[in-house]
């Protein structure tokens, strides 16, 4: 007997190889995906969908000021490991959202999966896996499905049920009297206008069914992942597979895509729809169900998109130098140790305190002024929503993230940047108190010398008693106007013989001397023009 079906041993391998074949293309796609090499095209006309339909509802965001000032699409697409659309929409989201309440739990559970995702290969793929079916763009719209209003009943709903069963009704007595077929074309032209008027409002919801199945088909796969410890999301998934099931066999009918049929099966699917409002009769008898469910589906949504976030901020985590888990602090204090920007290239870390007071940054340009400032609000971002720090070791305050950063010249507008900085800054001085940290980069710096240094010192004055203000600026002059209520720390450029650089290093106190003229006679500026522009500097 054995050796009867050892001669089916072959076959069998052959039958396997394709589906083998196809899970270790499957393995290296997840591989990669970890790693962060998925080369994709980001969307941004669908990316933001989700945080958009969050965002009215939450009481802290990160403004869309502050996310271009601090080039966070660039940093969002550096930990975007995502398998799934619905993964990088979530994502999206996050890193958008301040976290408030409970700090502690949320960091803790946080900390708790990026650490078990970066140890724990196995079950990190196997979740990677249950999200692989979801990886498809077709599944970006379904959060307006989730959020929009879905189209109501017609008030006379029972006559399309009515006017359906009538078709099929004349459709089989045409066998007893051909006569019928007139009375069965009548009602299909009937039911034709019926699509065509009531067809076009919730027609458009179709495409999102489908991914809607995809999405409900994925949580059996969830639910029989066996965790090593407990995580939320998970749970979650396993309490809603039933009712998931269950809507998937209501909205069969909804999402059957004939383009994907034999043109025999197509054609069957395309007559019941156009003359008999089988897709029409279907969704009545699923639009309740979806209303009824539709917290619960969200919460399906949510646990799927935190999976698959975690698992790529964990993979980020990785690839990064070093990272730190922030604490926060309710002193106003600022305490971070080797500080650096992801975006830069072998970036060199800085470590600074403040302690409820502001700083003022001064130094030449390109000596790191603004990406310091960048770094700290990007840093004081992550803490906030991802639960991680770009440094050695962090504490922070509790506070919300304005910016008013340079950018270029836009005439189109027909608005200069100096009107459009006070708008700015303006805002900033209604903002509540002991909530925010303002990045400020060249306060003032499209008016004229005497008038920017006077109103940069009142305002910055003004905004320091109410909140902490990182501001960086040319303006020497400032530092003496300031000293007493602004920390003050410098960038220098260094000099060593015929050789200038930049060691992008912080350093406490005022910037006491420029290198501006030496730089411009290592650049080979006329030696008279030098000698002129130090006597020049040296006038009172």
């Amino acid at each position: 007997m054995i050796n009867y079906f050892r001669q089916f041993l072959p076959m069998i391998k052959a039958c396997a190889k394709p589906w083998e074949g196809r899970k270790a293309r499957i393995k290296n796609r997840l591989n990669e995906i970890w790693q962060g090499k998925n080369e994709i095209r980001r969307d941004y006309d669908w990316i933001p969908l989700y945080f958009r339909y969050r965002q009215p509802d939450e009481p802290d965001t990160v403004d869309d000021k502050t996310w271009s000032d601090l080039e966070m699409e660039e940093v969002f697409a550096r930990i975007d490991r995502t398998t799934s659309v619905i993964g990088r929409q979530y994502l999206y989201a996050i890193l958008r959202i301040y976290t408030n309440g409970n700090l502690d739990h949320d960091k803790h559970r946080r900390s708790t999966l990026y650490s078990l995702f970066r140890t724990d290969a196995d079950f990190r793929e196997r979740i990677q896996r249950a999200l692989y079916p979801l990886r498809s763009s077709s599944s970006a719209y379904l959060t307006t499905l989730l959020h929009e209003e879905l189209p109501l009943k017609p008030k006379y709903y029972y006559l399309l049920y009515f006017s359906s069963g009538l078709f099929f009704l004349f459709l089989a007595l045409i066998a007893v009297n051909p006569a019928f077929i007139f009375a069965a074309a009548g009602l299909a032209l009937c039911n034709l206008l019926i699509n065509a008027i009531y067809g076009r409002i919730v027609f458009r919801h179709f495409a999102d069914l489908a991914s809607f199945t995809t999405m409900l088909s994925a949580v059996g796969n969830f639910a029989r992942i066996v965790p090593p410890i407990k995580i939320n999301e998970l749970d979650t998934l396993r309490n809603l597979k039933d009712l998931a099931a269950g809507l998937n066999k209501k909205v069969f009918w909804l999402c059957f895509d004939e383009l994907q049929a034999s043109d025999l099966v197509a054609g069957f699917f395309l007559f019941l729809n156009l003359f008999g409002l089988s897709r029409l009769i279907a969704f009545l008898r699923t639009v309740d169900d979806l209303k009824k469910s539709r917290e619960q589906i969200r919460r399906i949504f949510e646990a799927i998109g935190s999976l698959d976030a975690h698992i790529a901020i964990a993979s980020w985590m990785q690839s990064v130098p070093v990272t730190a888990i922030p604490s926060f602090n309710s002193t106003g204090t600022i305490d971070v140790a080797g500080m650096y920007h992801p975006l830069i290239k072998e970036a060199v870390g800085n470590s600074v305190f403040l302690r409820k007071e502001s700083a003022l940054i001064t130094g030449s340009n390109m000596a790191g002024k603004t990406t310091f400032i960048k770094t700290v609000g990007l840093n004081v971002i992550l803490a906030r929503t991802l639960f991680v720090c770009l440094a050695e070791r962090a504490s922070l305050p509790r506070l919300i993230v304005r910016s008013s950063i340079k950018g270029d010249e836009k005439v189109i507008g027909g608005q200069s940047y100096y009107s459009r900085e006070i708008e700015q800054i303006r805002e900033f001085l209604n903002c509540p108190e002991d909530r925010f940290l303002f990045l400020i980069d060249e306060i003032f710096r499209g008016t004229n010398t005497i008038e920017r240094i006077a109103i940069g010192a009142a305002t910055l004055r003004y905004l320091s008693r109410r909140n902490m203000v990182l501001v960086t600026t040319h303006d020497v002059e400032l530092q003496p106007l300031l000293n007493d209520c602004s920390r003050l720390f410098h960038f220098s450029e260094q000099v060593d013989g015929n050789r200038y650089y930049f060691d992008y290093i912080l350093r406490d106190g005022p910037c006491r001397a420029g290198n501006a003229i030496k730089l411009i006679e290592l650049k080979g500026f006329p030696p008279n023009l030098v000698e002129e522009a130090r006597r020049l500097a040296t006038i009172k």
